[in-house]
């Protein structure tokens, strides 16, 4: 199945989807250093992001963001694509840097359509995402 979206930032990925249904942030929700989820009672917590296709709603913006992204990129510790409802600023910025294949605004609702485990292919440049399946 393939869903339209808007690129945000331009690549190719593919992996196994996590989904998270809210906001995050790469500083304080992810740990840089292991690509892990550190914050307690989270949802995802403990989860580790690193070459997953990381399906959430937005971005929750702080000013180190783009730092926290780019710790994490450096370290080999980013998730290989992102999908998101609505890429805010910070977001944005984080993942064009760290050059993270990222689309949003997709054209169906993707909580209903990507579960955790699921095989997303995300063609970021040409706004497609694609589900392959478990």
């Amino acid at each position: 199945m393939e869903i339209k979206a808007h690129m945000v930032s331009a690549g190719k990925a593919e992996g196994e989807a996590i989904v998270y249904n809210g906001p995050f942030s790469f500083m304080g929700d992810l740990d840089p250093a292991t690509g892990n989820i550190p914050v307690p009672r989270h949802q995802l917590e403990g989860k580790n992001l690193v070459n997953k296709v990381f399906v959430f709603t937005t971005g929750k913006g702080s000013s180190g963001g783009d730092f926290a992204a780019w710790a994490a990129k450096k370290n080999g510790n980013t998730p290989a694509a992102i999908i998101c409802l609505e890429s805010e600023p910070v977001l944005s910025g984080a993942v064009i840097a760290t050059e993270i294949p990222t689309v949003d605004r997709p054209e169906k609702n993707v909580f209903d359509l990507i579960k955790s485990g699921d095989y997303v292919k995300v063609d970021a440049t040409k706004g497609i995402i694609e589900v392959v399946g478990k």
